[in-house]
């Protein structure tokens, strides 16, 4: 008799035990979201004089004003870009400046003769966020730099500018502002096309003729459209 009842009760002993809490049923934990830290800018090097003391503020200023901007952008969303920074004057390079991993050298002399030019950091800030595994197409990674200077800043940029027209000699392939100039057009016709081909390097996936998948047209026709609009 005992038997027959114990058996009888078993399902609902079982479902019993299944309704108890267990920590394989426990409510499962979820992580914060990762936060990146906050921006800084260490300046060194050669500041030897009023000039570049003043010029480093300036540039100081810039960065806590585009920098935020280009990583909202341009940073790769599956890697922080850096946030401390270091601004480097240097006597000496053959370039206006130059970027690598964390750090942005700017050459002394080339700021002694343009102190104007502080559109070279957003320039080469641009780099430090884009993180390209490879920047080839070289004309591109250059381009889109320069449109970043041309968006982002400085407002005023005494003896830079984008080009106001191209001409048909010319090619998307001559970077920097041409190719800056041609961004620019390309993302008022077709919106988000920049961030598409940005998106693309950032995944060693670029091609050109992803420019079909977004536009409908090949990048030939694409410049064709470009130089005669600018023309008229």
């Amino acid at each position: 008799m005992h038997t027959l009842l114990l058996r009888g009760c078993l399902p609902y002993f079982f479902l019993l035990f299944a309704l108890l809490p267990t920590a394989a049923q426990e409510e499962p934990k979820t992580e914060t979201p990762r936060q990146p830290p906050p921006l800084k800018l260490t300046v060194e090097g050669d500041i030897e004089d009023a000039q570049m003391a003043k010029i480093a503020g300036e540039l100081t200023t810039l960065f806590y004003e585009c920098y935020p901007k280009l990583l909202k952008r341009f940073e790769n969303e599956e890697k922080f870009a850096a946030r401390h920074i270091r601004l480097i004057f240097k006597k000496g390079i053959k370039v206006p400046g130059y970027s690598h991993g964390d750090s942005v050298t700017v050459s002394v002399e080339w700021l002694q003769k343009h102190p104007d030019d502080l559109g070279l950091f957003t320039h080469e800030l641009t780099h430090l966020v884009q993180a390209y595994p490879n920047p080839s197409p070289g004309w591109l990674t250059e381009g889109v730099a320069d449109y970043a200077r041309h968006l982002y800043g400085p407002a005023k940029q005494p003896g830079w500018s984008l080009p106001r027209k191209l001409r048909p000699d010319q090619s998307y392939k001559n970077s920097y502002n041409t190719t800056a100039k041609f961004l620019v057009w390309l993302d008022e016709k077709h919106p988000g096309t920049v961030d598409k081909m940005h998106r693309r390097m950032q995944a060693m996936k670029f091609e050109v003729e992803d420019l079909v998948d977004f536009t409908g047209k090949d990048i030939d026709t694409l410049w064709r459209e470009c130089v005669t609009d600018l023309d008229r």
